[in-house]
């Protein structure tokens, strides 16, 4: 039966899980407040105290130490049961998000998603190439010219330079001006000139033909001339060279699904009214206006 296989399924099966869960939770939360005043510290919570600190300093805590994180524990534990006792968690900004983070995080977890079979994989890459896509690599030399030093003369003394460039192939280090940017790239992905040079001069460089001195070409800094002795354009690769990367984009859009599908799925239990709206919807109206 195909329908096993599918993800929405699993996202079912998970709110039915979640449900469980949650009234287990629940009869835990009114167990700890009938024994409000009871606080337990366990073999098991003195360990992860230790475990915690021994990963911060590197080192198991003194017996002094360990009765100090201890107090400490304890301290935290009533003023967090005094705090809920007191509604202080309520209209809070802060915690809402923790506690929704929490909870997306939750059914996360239990979402344990199948192996996608390499039909998905092929799929979800043809979907998106561009994702996958891989950079045009470049290699090439370059003599920088100032604007600011040459100002209206800078582009005469590019030119200038570009002939004696192509007139005999020398040594450039001592040519043009100083920027501190090297002066020989090799291999470099075209993500990484334009961070260094901009988007303006990477897509002066694509056009720019190989083996031979070009320019000038214009930059934030300046002007540029330029020498490509090698260009490896970009490509879509095969799902077998980019695999892991296909594999968790895909498990990263089944999770969000998940989600979605599990806040769908809560949704419908609620009835929103918008203050200021003449409607009071249910979550069933309410999502078909969003979907609007």
């Amino acid at each position: 039966m195909t329908f096993l296989k599918d993800p929405l399924f699993h996202f079912l099966l998970l709110g039915v899980a979640l449900f469980v869960l949650f009234a287990w939770v629940a009869g835990d939360a009114r167990t700890e407040i009938d024994r409000a005043e009871e606080i337990v510290v366990t073999e098991g919570r003195i360990r992860a105290l230790s475990q915690s600190f021994s990963q911060v300093w590197q080192r198991a805590p003194s017996e002094q130490e360990l009765d100090g994180l201890i107090q400490d524990h304890i301290r935290e534990e009533i003023l967090y049961r005094e705090a809920l006792a007191m509604g202080l968690d309520r209209d809070d900004t802060i915690v809402r998000r923790r506690m929704r983070q929490k909870i997306e995080f939750l059914s996360e977890d239990i979402a344990r998603l199948d192996e996608p079979s390499d039909e998905d994989l092929e799929a979800f890459l043809a979907a998106d190439p561009e994702r996958f896509r891989k950079d045009t690599r470049f290699s090439f030399r370059q003599v920088y010219v100032s604007t600011d030093k040459h100002g209206a003369s800078a582009e005469a003394e590019a030119l200038s330079l570009l002939a004696e460039l192509r007139g005999r192939d020398r040594d450039i280090s001592g040519l043009g001006d100083r920027l501190m940017i090297e002066h020989r790239f090799e291999d470099t992905p075209e993500r990484d000139i334009a961070r260094s040079l901009g988007s303006q001069f990477l897509e002066a460089l694509v056009d720019c033909p190989v083996g031979s001195w070009q320019g000038p070409i214009v930059s934030g800094f300046g002007l540029h001339l330029v020498h490509i002795s090698e260009r490896i354009d970009g490509r879509v690769p095969g799902l077998v060279e980019v695999r892991e990367a296909v594999v968790r984009e895909w498990i990263a859009k089944e999770r969000k699904k998940a989600n979605e599908a599990f806040y769908e799925m809560l949704r419908e239990r609620y009835t929103v009214t918008i203050v200021g709206s003449a409607t009071a919807s249910s979550s069933q109206d309410a999502a078909t206006e969003m979907e609007k």
